[in-house]
């Protein structure tokens, strides 16, 4: 019987489909991207969270950025279309 796919497949399926649009010929931050995530998930499922992310980054051909950011200098990862 035929249904949706499960999570850990569906993320990975859709950060490759934003690379695969041109999500990634700008710098985005790991809550952009967690924002976009989420909107293309059912609304019941858990959300994708930062600290999560890098697991489906990672098997992209990506540049990856550390950068400070904010009042309590925490640091940021991004990344970019190589």
């Amino acid at each position: 019987m035929a249904g949706p796919l499960p999570k850990k497949k569906l993320y990975k399926r859709i950060v490759e489909d934003l690379y695969e649009e041109g999500y990634f010929d700008e710098w985005r931050e790991t809550s952009e991207i967690c924002r976009e995530i989420n909107l293309k998930v059912p609304a019941r499922w858990s959300p994708v969270y930062p600290s999560s992310v890098f697991r489906y980054m990672r098997r992209l051909p990506l540049k990856e950025e550390y950068k400070w950011k904010g009042v309590r200098k925490s640091m940021i990862r991004q990344w970019k279309k190589n």
